[in-house]
């Protein structure tokens, strides 16, 4: 277990570091359009995700997926060239931000827009015989999107082998969830007659040890589950969100509870507070040294596209 924590850790840092020098870069204008980041929602990502079987599973995330992303794959230089429109991101520059994909991990910028494609997908497998589960991540905001409902309906009609992980950050895009939300999640979920687990995203350990429960018994079983995970966003929707509609008490609870941190407490005592420094300087250096090799890097030029995708 100790090296479990240490290496989810790791994971957590690196998600949260890329972040942060994401937001320098943009705020220097050496990205391309815009960003999404996910600072403070990190304990979702790497606690489902370490399950996960790239090869075998499909994973599909949002426009808030960066950090599913680097659970996945670790490609940190990949992930920057990609942002800044370079021929070395992930799909060659040409998806930024919101348009990622690799081996069987793909996100759109449709809030939602995901969901009926990760149901689609499983059916698939089910239709085929494959082995694999789909785990599709959505946000709060997406729970009030139509087709997001006729997927979920979909899920449970045909039985289909896929994780719903809802991170619900309180807010969608810049108001209050709650505020805007009729019924509870939870009410709409179980009038599909999905099966409904709630997890708070703060006992990282915790939240990895539920996770291989529910992806055992979705792979087992082959029907859909459904959880939702109460996390938290320490940054704004986007880029030119000021958070003044944040609650000041939620904002205290979540910077008292924050999992990354609640986290490293629990490595400091393990490897003491040298030990811990040491692996987040190896981190921020190669966090660093991938953008900064990305800079240099070219765009894709229009023969090259030409010779790649054959259009």
């Amino acid at each position: 277990m100790k090296e479990k924590m240490f290496e989810l850790y790791k994971k957590m840092f690196l998600i949260r570091e890329f972040e942060f020098l994401l937001e320098d870069y943009f705020s220097k204008g050496l990205l391309r359009g815009t960003t999404h980041s996910c600072i403070g929602q990190e304990a979702v990502a790497v606690s489902v995700l370490d399950y996960v079987d790239i090869n075998k599973d499909y994973v599909t995330s949002t426009h808030r997926g960066h950090g599913h992303f680097l659970a996945i794959t670790g490609e940190v230089f990949g992930l920057a060239s990609e942002i800044m429109g370079k021929r070395t991101g992930v799909v060659s520059g040409l998806g930024g931000s919101q348009h990622l994909q690799y081996k069987n991990f793909y996100t759109n910028g449709i809030t939602g827009g995901m969901i009926p494609v990760g149901v689609g997908i499983a059916l698939a497998k089910k239709l085929k015989g494959e082995e694999g589960i789909v785990i599709s991540f959505l946000g709060d905001g997406a729970m009030n999107e139509g087709y997001v409902m006729e997927a979920l309906n979909m899920a449970k009609v045909y039985e289909v082998p896929i994780m719903f992980v809802l991170e619900n950050n309180c807010y969608a895009m810049s108001s209050i969830t709650k505020d805007l939300t009729g019924s509870l999640f939870e009410h709409r979920v179980k009038g599909f007659g999905l099966k409904y687990v709630y997890e708070e995203a703060i006992d990282v350990l915790n939240l990895w040890q539920k996770f291989g429960e529910i992806y055992r018994e979705v792979s087992n079983n082959r029907r859909p589950v459904f959880v939702e995970c109460r996390t938290y966003r320490f940054c704004g929707h986007s880029k030119s969100d000021k958070r003044e509609y944040v609650l000041k008490e939620e904002e205290v609870f979540w910077r008292q509870n924050d999992p990354l941190l609640l986290l490293r407490n629990r490595v400091v005592k393990e490897l003491g507070e040298d030990g811990v420094e040491k692996i987040e300087a190896k981190i921020r250096e190669e966090i660093r040294g991938a953008f900064e090799k990305a800079e240099r890097e070219s765009e894709l030029a229009l023969d090259e596209f030409e010779r790649r995708y054959g259009c």
